[in-house]
């Protein structure tokens, strides 16, 4: 939808450098297609630039006499449906008096930038979770920041070099922890958080603290929400997203995600025409088509192939664009799928079993880390990096991940842990979504995402919580539709109460098929290829590296992982920029 970047001298007597002037608007869209709407501000020691898709209808440009300011997204303040227009107005109001009490209302997703002219002021901010990125970097008395690290990687005047702790925990989570990034010199704003920089000081803050609930900061400090009320939430929570829409796009796999946001939709006589990519023949298809028939005509279920996309929402749009040119779609917000993206792992409790939860009440936050890691199969690709490597990186990896846990303080060590998913697997969740966002031009609506459904749910016990205790009970709840046919349901957690025939192929599924030579010195190459890049950095043994891809070629080990791991620190090493 939105995408904006910018630059700040934090010294106002200062001049941005021509060359960020010049640059930072080049790489935001721009596509000649009369699509979205570009606004800019700009003074001599600041500048904005930002692309809005139309999608909310509203820009969300506030601009005066007195700065200026831009709203990416939708924030929900006071758990309201107000216009997003009504809303900027009202946080301007609050920032420029420093009042950021209006923040902590938010249910929504969003991500903002405020420039108070007049006292040469600017604030950062994103969501309770951090769903929508920001990034930002200070050089040479200058702020850049943007919503997308594409925008700050295109920058030739920002000097980068690899951060060896963002690249190793990038290696083995697939992003990097905390408000690392693989570049050493740019961060990304974590949840709650506010960058605040004023007469020449940068100061971090947050707007709510999400540690053990107390009535300064919940107003219910003890209380845990019962399914119902969680069930009351999350129907607020997709009633204030589908505003006035009769008519909605709508992602539906096999899963209770998915159908949870359709049945409650349903519920309140809105249309769904209904999105499911799952392969021909899976669970996750069948059950999303057993659950439509038993709907009828106010859901339509398109069934739609895949294909090689940058990422799932260049998918959905090529889908969708398709889709319409052949038949007669009608809905409100084109723009606008709902997803259940959240649901797995913010009510599922997914990641996490009994025997961590007891590790981490016998021993500690610091006894569970290992067990963590390798319940989910986690790791460094220790046995093929240089000696010096594997005398540092592992032991700072095992410190950040504990670091992450201990964040903020619950009574239950276990909702520690959750927190730890919370806040880095599920924060980074979409943001290769939100990387290409002025490009694809969607807008996904997220109601797992809720803030005020999240802070109900972090005050549930948490042994409650995991193998999807809680959310079953929780999916009780849901109107009877949702419950009459089969759904998905993770391996080990709890099952789906209806008894039928098991069809269709299963998700988690393991499935052993020996590769061709062919596919073999495919992936030989890759490792090969990708290390030549990255040999400089030092970070991995030539002869380990070799000797794997040797092995790999004669089919005494599949290496695919090693590939997929070197690939990534070679498009990172390309985009350094080290003048």
């Amino acid at each position: 939808m939105t995408v904006f970047a910018g630059a700040y001298c934090i010294n106002n007597a200062d001049s941005l450098p021509s060359v960020l002037v010049r640059d930072i608007p080049a790489v935001l869209r721009t596509a000649d297609d009369g699509c979205g709407t570009h606004s800019r501000y700009e003074t001599t020691s600041f500048v904005l630039e930002s692309w809005d898709s139309g999608a909310f209808r509203e820009s969300a440009w506030h601009e005066d006499v007195k700065g200026v300011c831009k709203l990416a997204g939708d924030p929900l303040l006071q758990g309201e449906t107000l216009s997003r227009a009504k809303q900027v107005t009202l946080l301007v109001r609050s920032l420029r008096r420093s009042e950021f009490e209006l923040l902590a209302t938010s249910r929504g997703t969003f991500a903002l930038v405020d420039y108070d002219a007049g006292r040469h002021r600017l604030i950062l901010t994103t969501d309770h979770v951090g769903l929508r990125p920001i990034y930002y970097a200070v050089q040479d008395g200058v702020l850049v920041f943007a919503t997308a690290l594409r925008i700050l990687e295109s920058l030739q005047w920002l000097r980068r070099s690899l951060s060896p702790q963002g690249m190793a925990e990038l290696s083995a989570f697939s992003f990097p922890l905390a408000d690392r990034t693989p570049y050493a010199e740019i961060s990304v704003l974590r949840e709650c958080e506010i960058v605040l920089v004023e007469e020449g000081r940068i100061s971090h803050e947050r707007y709510y603290d999400w540690a053990e609930p107390s009535p300064a900061n919940d107003g219910a400090a003890g209380v845990s929400a019962s399914p119902a009320e969680l069930f009351r939430l999350f129907e607020e929570a997709v009633l204030m997203r589908v505003g006035g829409d009769r008519s909605v796009y709508s992602f539906l796999s096999g899963g209770m995600d998915s159908r949870s946001i359709v049945a409650m939709l349903l519920d309140d006589s809105r249309h769904i025409e209904a999105l499911n990519f799952s392969a021909n023949e899976s669970q996750d298809q069948y059950y999303a088509q057993q659950f439509a028939a038993e709907v009828g005509a106010r859901l339509t279920l398109h069934c739609l192939a895949g294909g090689v996309f940058p990422n799932f929402s260049f998918l959905a749009l090529a889908a969708k664009t398709e889709l319409e040119k052949v038949k007669s779609i009608d809905v409100d917000r084109r723009q606008c799928i709902w997803s259940g993206d959240g649901g797995s792992v913010g009510l599922g409790h997914v990641y996490m079993d009994e025997t961590m939860l007891n590790i981490a009440d016998q021993e500690g936050l610091a006894g569970v880390v290992e067990y963590f890691l390798k319940f989910n199969r986690i790791a460094l690709p220790t046995k093929v990096m240089s000696r010096s490597t594997r005398r540092t990186i592992p032991i700072r990896f095992h410190e950040a991940v504990l670091g992450e846990m201990q964040r903020y303080h619950r009574h239950e060590l276990g909702r520690q842990i959750y927190l730890f998913l919370l806040f880095n697997d599920q924060r980074r969740h979409l943001f290769k979504h939100f990387e290409t966002i002025d490009r694809h031009g969607l807008e996904l609506l997220t109601p797992f995402f809720d803030a005020k459904f999240l802070k109900a749910i972090v005050a549930t016990p948490i042994r409650k919580g995991i193998l999807h205790q809680l959310y079953a009970e929780w999916f009780e709840y849901m109107p009877e539709v949702a419950r009459r046919t089969r759904w998905q349901t993770y391996p080990g957690h709890v099952p789906c109460p209806i008894k039928t025939e098991e069809r269709g192929s299963y998700q988690w599924a393991k499935i052993h098929r020996r590769a061709t030579i062919g596919e073999r010195f495919e992936v030989a190459h890759r490792i090969l290829r990708a290390f030549r890049t990255t040999r400089g950095l030092g970070v991995f043994s030539t002869t380990r590296v070799a000797l794997v891809a040797i092995m790999q070629a004669l089919g005494l080990r599949n290496s695919e992982y090693l590939a997929v791991i070197l690939e990534k620190y070679a498009m990172h090493a390309m985009r350094v920029n080290k003048k």
